[in-house]
């Protein structure tokens, strides 16, 4: 079953640019990955700092697979050292509805 990643956060001041630009080259990457769908990235339009990643997986397998890669390649620690409390993730299995 296909499950829909939202992985959001707040970047500390002054990191925006820099976070749309890693973003810009990961996403080569993330939507080659195996099981990826999409993945887009979107800022909150009144709290410029806050972003969520909205990810498509082939299943919630596929995505752990994918974290753990990014894991191991240091992208997960890197932007949580940009975020000011850390992202959060969540995982959500997509309906017919």
């Amino acid at each position: 079953m296909s499950v829909s990643v939202l992985l959001g956060g707040e970047l500390k001041d002054g990191l925006v640019d820099q976070f749309t630009e890693i973003c810009t080259e990961a996403f080569q990457v993330t939507r080659a990955f195996d099981g990826c769908q999409n993945i887009n990235l979107t800022f909150h339009v009144e709290e410029t700092n806050k972003f969520v990643l909205t990810e498509v997986w082939d299943s919630k397998e596929h995505y752990e697979k994918y974290l753990a890669f990014r894991t191991e390649d240091g992208t997960i620690e890197a932007v949580t050292d940009m975020c000011v409390d850390g992202p959060t993730i969540d995982i959500f299995d997509i309906t017919d509805a």
